[in-house]
């Protein structure tokens, strides 16, 4: 048998083990919850992002809410869970479709959107974007992001540092011919300061440019130091492969473009990226077969200096048919929650909490309590302390008219209990585990005395 006694703080939690499995539990603090109040039509596409206090806001495209094909939608929220006013429009363009958002936001609650816009910047999508107060107000206009409109420049990412400086990276595509790196589809960036002014040009960030780089992702620290991930194609000897590209906060490259999958069968894709306070960061992907069972989720930890700490690492535990689409947030400690969708016992969303070092805390665990038809798309969102939001597309779930697709959401709150390993030590000894991290919370909360 097992027996934890978890004190109230999270300080601590002992377990007496006996050589048998402890069984992990999720900490989440709310039901399930519907983000997006309109529900004619599809409602998908969901991005969020927290501040330090763990207020959150979540955007996402909805079909001709705005009158027009796709728009943007967000909605704020307070870190109870309390929605702050009604659901929002993003785009002040609404001819033809704004779609698949991203947003950012920076320790004090104020958030850029980006997104990607058909036509209007005179040639098949560009990235505009929109900034917002703490308090929901707009900021200015909505801008354009990309100053080369050649075709299609599509699927952004955004990172703020603490300051509210920010970065866009997206793909830029030509379908017809050389594309704006010279070879197919490459990965673009522009800088941003606070209040929205670009610093310096636009630039390539890709140095390998043969075949595709695509599905770009991008996480800063707190002093706005950034790293970009993507997905490229025939680089690594395989079909397609993980590799990233550092940067200072002055948008200088730190050394060159690195190989991030040491595992090169078949495809490793669609790349996640999480950073914390000091620049160490976790990247995330899915790779084909590499778990003995279709595709699984992978992960590798740096370091700030861009070190790769340990090996790459299987983040699901259950490798029973399919994971993928993998998202990370990582806590200014470190701390990181990795979530895909997958297709284990019951198909939907999961997760899998990890410390800084890498140690798993638990097992998988499942999010949607919701589970007839389709739930995907994850997004994860953390705050300082490590509580966190997942938030994800589901498949007519919403109801009284509710059309196709809706977005939904899940709080947890694993800072204030912490959990313990997913199996016990062997041999039936008394095992203490302190979190050493979530003393150090509880002390700067407070909570207890040095």
């Amino acid at each position: 048998m097992a027996r934890a006694f978890h004190a109230s703080t999270g300080i601590a939690t002992l377990v007496l083990a006996l050589g048998m499995p402890v069984l992990a539990h999720a900490n989440h603090i709310s039901s399930e919850f519907q983000v997006n109040v309109y529900t004619t039509q599809a409602q998908g596409n969901p991005a969020v992002a927290a501040d330090a206090d763990r207020d959150f806001v979540v955007v996402w495209d909805s079909f001709f809410q705005d009158g027009s094909n796709f728009g943007i939608f967000g909605r704020r929220y307070t870190s109870a869970g309390a929605a702050v006013g009604g659901e929002f429009q993003v785009n002040t363009q609404t001819v033809h479709g704004q779609e698949t958002p991203a947003v950012a936001v920076d320790v004090d609650g104020d958030f850029v959107v980006v997104w990607a816009s058909n036509v209007q910047d005179g040639y098949g999508f560009g990235v505009f974007g929109q900034r917002y107060s703490s308090a929901g107000l707009p900021q200015g206009g909505e801008f354009q992001i990309n100053t080369y409109t050649t075709h299609d420049q599509e699927f952004p990412a955004v990172a703020a540092d603490a300051d509210g400086d920010f970065v866009v990276v997206w793909r830029s595509v030509n379908p017809s011919g050389p594309d704006q790196d010279g070879s197919s589809s490459g990965v673009f960036g522009q800088r941003y300061s606070s209040a929205g002014l670009a610093q310096g040009s636009e630039f390539q960030v890709n140095t390998y440019t043969t075949l595709d780089q695509t599905n770009a992702a991008v996480a800063a620290d707190a002093d706005g130091d950034f790293v970009v991930v993507w997905q490229s194609r025939g680089q690594d000897g395989g079909y397609d492969g993980i590799f990233g590209q550092r940067y200072s906060s002055a948008g200088l490259a730190q050394g060159g473009e690195f190989q991030v999958n040491t595992y090169t069968t078949s495809d490793q894709r669609l790349p996640a990226l999480a950073a914390d306070a000091d620049g160490d960061f976790v990247v995330a992907w899915q790779s084909f077969l590499q778990d003995g069972n279709s595709d699984g989720v992978f992960a590798q930890r740096y370091s700030s200096a861009g070190t790769a700490i340990g090996g790459e690492f299987q983040v699901n535990a259950d490798s029973t048919n399919t994971q993928g689409s993998p998202a990370i947030a990582a806590d200014v400690d470190g701390d990181f929650v990795v979530v895909w969708q997958g297709s284990e016992s019951a198909s939907g969303v999961f997760g899998r909490r990890f410390t800084s070092a890498g140690t798993p805390l638990g097992g998988d665990f499942h999010v949607n309590a919701y589970t007839p038809h389709f739930q995907g798309k994850p997004t994860v969102a953390a705050g300082a302390d490590g509580d966190f939001v997942v938030v994800w597309e589901s498949y007519y779930q919403e109801g009284g008219g509710g059309e196709s697709y809706g977005v939904f959401g899940r709080r947890y709150q694993p800072s204030a209990l912490p959990l313990v390993p997913t199996t016990s030590p062997a041999g039936g000894t008394l095992l203490v585990v302190f979190i050493g991290l979530t003393l150090a919370r509880a002390i700067r909360r407070g909570a207890v005395a040095p």
